[in-house]
């Protein structure tokens, strides 16, 4: 399990949203400018600040919290999301290719690439609604505040 320590910005529904803590640089960092691939990051726009994981603990807003998620989520992740478009879209000119007359061969390749590429697009967004096994979730919480608006979805 890969974990991470986060606080609750806002709760909604049964997910959390959540601030992941910044770590101490890692000793490859430059100590006057820090990290080299946060500055990458920053050169080319910024990132996703709170990220909704599953509160199924209840944690409340300004809680600090552990998140996980499952090993091998993010190899999963990274073959669906690359190697599901990129096989569709080259299937599809392939076959494209093979199926149209030789007049049209190369606009059907493009074609054929395109319809494959948004037919992995579409196979993505109904596999990832229903895979929860890849989502993050709440596994324990650290700190709780007193007073916080509870999240909805506690039992």
């Amino acid at each position: 399990m890969i974990i991470t320590e986060a606080q609750v910005e806002r709760c909604e529904g049964g997910q959390a949203w959540v601030k992941i803590r910044p770590r101490s640089p890692c000793g490859n960092c430059d100590p006057k400018y820090g990290c080299k691939s946060v500055a990458i990051t920053r050169l080319f726009g910024q990132g996703q600040e709170s990220y909704p994981v599953q509160n199924q603990l209840g944690a409340k807003a300004s809680d600090w919290v552990k998140v996980a998620v499952n090993d091998g989520v993010l190899l999963q992740s990274a073959l669906w999301g690359y190697g599901l478009p990129l096989l569709l879209l080259l299937l599809g000119a392939a076959l494209a290719a093979v199926v149209a007359p030789a007049a049209w061969s190369e606009l059907a390749s493009l074609l054929g690439a395109a319809l494959g590429f948004i037919l992995a697009f579409g196979v993505l967004r109904w596999r990832n609604a229903k895979m929860q096994a890849f989502q993050p979730r709440v596994i324990e919480i650290m700190s709780a505040t007193s007073g916080s608006t509870m999240c909805a979805g506690r039992r």
